[in-house]
């Protein structure tokens, strides 16, 4: 995707019937690369209950270590902080909390199977500890298992793992040197359209703003990519801004 504004005219002291006047060309270029993926994400949230907070707390830590234990077990380990904010790293902060109320549930077939159930005196109300938890697989098969596992532990995982990069920097400059040969493209073809010199390039901006369109895509393709069909790669997109002076013919 390749966007170009024309931000700059006739530079002060040109004169008039000096022919053609110099051009600056703005061009913002994107690159997107696919890269297979060296880990599988998994995420979830622990509950755990206790007649106190401090009873929460161990259990909650008790069963965290026993599931982290059982995942070392088939080779997934805690997750690695990435190089960088990724969608990785948002959908496991979305994993949410739990508050106590998962801890005092009442099972309706229980009422439905004991009429006077509902008149007897409510059990002492039970307080809850939870966390989230986010894991690291090798492969999409393994990765699978251990969503089982936190299951099995209430730990209310997604159905389906990320495919992430841990580091990126490799995939990040195949995608720039994309996105830079896009925007070359492109001040080539204004020099023609303008009938203007060689572009030369003046400068490159990795910036963006958050409020604009093309980051915007971005981020819809991204998490269309996590809700799509499993996939073993990685997609990284990177938009540059670049900027050309337009030499005098």
């Amino acid at each position: 995707m390749v966007t170009s504004f024309l931000i700059m005219a006739v530079l002060a002291g040109q004169a008039v019937t000096g022919g053609s006047p110099p051009v600056t060309v703005e061009i913002v270029a994107s690159g997107r690369v696919e890269t297979p993926a060296d880990r599988f994400r998994v995420s979830g949230n622990v509950l755990a209950c206790g007649a106190t907070k401090a009873e929460a707390d161990a259990a909650l830590a008790r069963k965290v270590a026993e599931l982290e234990a059982s995942l070392r077990a088939i080779g997934v380990t805690k997750a690695q902080p990435l190089e960088r904010p990724s969608l990785a790293g948002m959908m496991g902060a979305m994993s949410g909390t739990r508050g106590s109320y998962g801890c005092n549930t009442v099972d309706l077939k229980d009422l439905l199977a004991s009429p006077g159930a509902a008149t007897k005196p409510k059990p002492a109300e039970r307080l809850g500890a939870n966390a989230p938890v986010s894991f690291d697989a090798p492969s999409r098969s393994v990765a699978m298992r251990a969503i089982a596992a936190l299951t099995a532990a209430d730990a209310k995982p997604a159905e389906k793992p990320l495919a992430i990069l841990i580091d990126d920097t490799t995939a990040r400059r195949a995608a720039k040197q994309q996105a830079l040969t896009k925007a070359r493209q492109e001040a080539a073809a204004y020099a023609v359209s303008l009938g203007s010199g060689p572009a030369t390039l003046t400068r490159i901006s990795e910036k963006q703003d958050w409020n604009s369109t093309d980051f915007a895509g971005q981020m819809v393709r991204m998490i269309g990519l996590a809700a799509s069909a499993p996939g073993d790669s990685v997609a990284t997109d990177v938009t540059l801004t670049v900027e050309f002076r337009l030499g005098e013919r």
